[in-house]
This record gives C-alpha cells, structure tokens and sequence, in this order.
C-alpha cells in the first residue's frame, strides 16, 4: 500500500474497471485521516514533518517555535503577545498612524503646564540690546573704568621742569578709539616752603588724538593742617595751566573734574610743574586717584533716556 497523487487514484475508478484490494487501500491512505494524521505538540514543533495536519492548538506550538518575536526595549511579549513599556528609548525615524494626546498616559496634563514659546523681547528679556535666545555667551559689563589709585607715597623731583605725577606703576591711561570719557581725581601733594606756582597738564602718547578735553580744577594750598586758600580754574586741552599763585604753603590738593573726546585711541599720562624747586621733600601722598571712565562714542550727547 501507498500513497498515490489524484491522477493515479481516478484510474483506478475508470468506467468498467473493477479497483482491487490495493488500490481501495492506496486509496484510503492517500487521504487525511482526522484520527491519525492530526500533529501533536512534538511534531508541530519538528520542522522536518511535512504529512500532518495543524489543529489551533498546535499552529500556536508552531508559530511559538519558528517565529522571530521581536523585543520592545528588550521587553519580551507575555503569554497573550502584550507589552507593556514603562520607558521609551531611542528614537524613530518615521511614526505612521495618528496618536492622540489624551491616549497617552500623563501626556496632556504634562503639554498643558507647560510654559508658552519664549519670544525674544517679548517675554524673554535682553540684556544690553542683546537677545538672550541662542546659542554663545553674552558679554555683561558695566561701563569701562581706568582707575589708578597710590597705595604708597611717591616722591616727587625737586625741580622746577614738568614731570610725571604718578609712579611708572599708574601713570599710563590707555584710551580707546572713537570713545569719550568723564575723567576726574584728587592729588594729595606735599612740597617745600620755596614760594612757587603749581601747573598740571597731560602728555598723550602712542597716537592718542583729543579733540576735545575740558575739565574744572580747584587747588587748595595751606600749611600742614592748617587751613587753607584756594582757586579755581577752567582749563582746555592738554598742556600744563597754572592753577594758582605763587605760594609758599607746604600742602596742596588738586581736585579736577571734566570731559575728553578722541578720535585714536593711545596713551595719556598725568603731570605736574612747580615754576621754582619747592625744596625738602616733595610728594604726591598715598590715596591720590585717576579715574577714567567710558561713556560712549567721541561723539555722545546722552545716555538713556534724556528728553
């Protein structure tokens, strides 16, 4: 006996012939037989069986066995073939289909608390006409200051030429280009009792162009701790002006108080001039100040609002 294809089978059946034992039994063998012919879970399982049939039961077997399963986040399908993921990783490249926000878990009460796009001048604020949306940093800064302050006396030459008022140390102003500048200090001086004028003026150096430096100086002359004469001057430019007259009293003090414009930027160094060698000891004493500070370009007239 033998299994046999349908051709064979119908020939055996052919008007006028009479099928013998054999062939009834090729017959029923070449046929499924619901009794013996059903798989078992082994043989769902062997892939080499190719003659039996697959009940419910034993395609699950099947598909359990040879099928890939795919993990979500190494997250294996339970029994019913759910996930359940907790935390999403990674990213996708394309999302098909639509999703509400209200299916997924916690996500619109999380869109709804969140702050309104931030719009540059509108509800995010600058800081020095600078917008603070982007990438970099912002350059924050008050406004530039030259200060040069004595923490020590500095001895003065007993003479009667011009010469620096302040030590190598602070007696070079670097202004820069295009800028100008309020400008003041105060020179705590003690000098011989040798009756003289006292001048100050500046030098500028290094290409530095001033197109303009006007100041207000008041000098104080008296004996050491005495009290004290004094004047006032309105001085232009840069060259030594006298500020007072001849006195013999052996302190002075120098307040000045102005405005400078340069077009080039260089360098300005302070000076004085005694029109007679005051003789003893000269100095300009410890707590004398410079200070230089930037206010705007050379040709600034306000700065905020000034109606």
């Amino acid at each position: 006996m033998a299994t046999k294809n349908r051709g064979i089978l119908k020939s055996f059946f052919e008007t006028g012939k009479r099928p013998i034992q054999e062939e009834f039994e090729n017959l029923i063998d070449s046929q499924l037989n619901i009794e013996e012919d059903k798989a078992s879970e082994a043989d769902a399982q062997n892939d080499q069986i190719d003659n039996k049939y697959l009940t419910p039961k034993t395609v699950k077997k099947s598909i359990e066995t040879f099928a890939t399963v795919k993990k979500v986040n190494n997250i294996t399908p339970d029994s019913n073939g759910n996930i359940v993921v907790t935390n999403v990783s990674g990213t996708a490249s394309s999302i098909t289909g639509t999703i509400s926000k209200n299916q997924v878990t916690g996500l619109e009460n999380d869109l709804n608390n969140k702050q309104n796009v931030l719009v540059s001048g509108t509800n995010v604020k600058t800081i020095n006409g600078q917008s603070i949306v982007g990438s970099g940093d912002l350059s924050v800064s008050g406004p530039v200051k030259l200060i040069g302050v004595l923490s020590s006396n500095f001895t003065l030459s007993n003479s009667n030429t011009s010469q620096n008022a302040f030590p190598p140390s602070s007696d070079a102003y670097t202004l820069t280009a295009n800028k100008t500048y309020f400008f003041k200090g105060k020179f705590l001086i003690t000098n011989g009792s040798i009756s003289h004028t006292t001048a100050m003026g500046w030098v500028a150096t290094t290409g530095l162009n001033i197109t303009s430096m006007e100041y207000v100086v008041q000098i104080f002359s008296s004996a050491l701790n005495g009290i004290s004469t004094s004047s006032s001057v309105q001085v232009s430019g840069v060259a030594n002006k006298v500020l007072n007259a001849t006195s013999s009293a052996v302190t002075t003090t120098i307040e000045f108080e102005g405005v400078l414009r340069c077009t080039t930027g260089g360098v300005l160094t302070p000076q004085l001039a005694f029109s007679a060698a005051p003789g003893g000891t000269n100095q300009m004493k410890v707590g004398s100040f410079i200070e230089f500070t930037e206010i705007g370009s050379d040709t600034v007239q306000t700065v905020g609002t000034v109606n």
